[in-house]
């Protein structure tokens, strides 16, 4: 014995195109994703890191731009707590002194990025902005010549991604 249920055809219709369309906007948002990264020297870090942020599934590279910046300043400050940690448990000065320079360094950077990078990008000043995330990887780079080996894996995940971010804010000027 079948069962009859009243759901009117056009409901049916509007519900399987809304779904057909969802997953072509993802699909659309996916591949931008990969479009965006395909371009820069370390394509799986940019898009892992980029694809860690909900909000990247529905960007363009505008918005992609913007969340790597916030991504950047994000995984900085995390750095940074880090590096602050492994100050207060070195066991000489000079160890110290390389833990403090690499807390120095990624403090600064969350600032350089939540004060001017974004500051300058919200302006459409992106040359502007990708000149502040040029210094930072820099200054990143810098914290992983020193051998601070805590900092090892966070550096060179920093060090891509803000090279791969150079890279996508160049796309907009």
């Amino acid at each position: 014995m079948a069962v009859k249920v009243g759901v009117p055809l056009y409901l049916v219709i509007s519900v399987v195109l809304s779904l057909l369309l969802s997953s072509h906007h993802f699909a659309e948002a996916d591949n931008e994703i990969a479009k965006t990264c395909a371009l820069t020297e370390y394509p799986e870090v940019c898009t892992t890191t980029l694809e860690s942020d909900s909000r990247s599934s529905s960007a363009n590279i505008t918005g992609l731009s913007r969340i790597g910046l916030e991504l950047t300043g994000t995984k900085a400050s995390e750095t940074a707590a880090v590096a602050y940690k492994l100050i207060n448990n070195a066991s000489s000065y000079a160890e110290w002194d390389i833990r403090a320079t690499c807390f120095h360094i990624y403090n600064s950077s969350v600032e350089k990025i939540n004060q001017e990078g974004l500051k300058y990008f919200d302006e459409r000043k992106y040359e502007k902005a990708s000149e502040v995330v040029v210094f930072v990887n820099g200054e990143i780079h810098y914290c992983g010549t020193l051998g601070v080996v805590q900092l090892n894996e966070s550096n060179t995940l920093l060090d891509k991604f803000t090279t791969d971010l150079k890279t996508i804010l160049h796309q907009l000027f």
